[in-house]
């Protein structure tokens, strides 16, 4: 009885340990793309990753978003501080759809809040490769 009771204690130890010494955001498959903020997974397809890049695929999440304009601006943080570029930003009063670049990737992120259900909101991240790299940013004329 210790045995497994010392096992159980170990095992709850170690995932504690394993997720709570992850640093920052979720990231959808270890990549640099974030994970809508507050949402779980739900499903994926069309997964292209070669060497740690997430190239390609759709990912579908679930989970709350109470304030349409709050979810965006903390999506965009999340994408700027993982060196991605706003492209679109396109926000209406349930729904919105953003678009980041960085080098010749793009995501586009669309999520619609839930009516009746703030916790029942849904987004949808699609990666996809673009035939051109994002431009670097335009040095101030003079």
């Amino acid at each position: 009885m210790k045995r497994i009771l010392s096992a159980m204690i170990l095992l709850v130890a170690l995932t504690t340990l394993a997720t709570g010494c992850s640093s920052g955001p979720p990231m959808i498959l270890e990549s640099d793309i974030p994970a809508p903020p507050e949402m779980e997974s739900r499903h994926s397809s069309n997964i292209d990753q070669r060497g740690g890049t997430l190239d390609g695929g759709k990912f579908t999440f679930r989970g709350p978003i109470a304030d349409v304009v709050v979810f965006t601006n903390e999506s965009v943080a999340l994408f700027q501080e993982q060196g991605w570029k706003v492209i679109k930003r396109s926000v209406q009063p349930t729904k919105g759809d953003l678009v980041f670049r960085k080098g010749n990737r793009e995501v586009e992120l669309n999520f619609r809040a839930g009516q009746l259900n703030p916790s029942m909101s849904e987004a949808t991240v699609i990666v996809r490769e673009t035939a051109e790299p994002t431009p670097p940013p335009a040095a101030p004329s003079a």
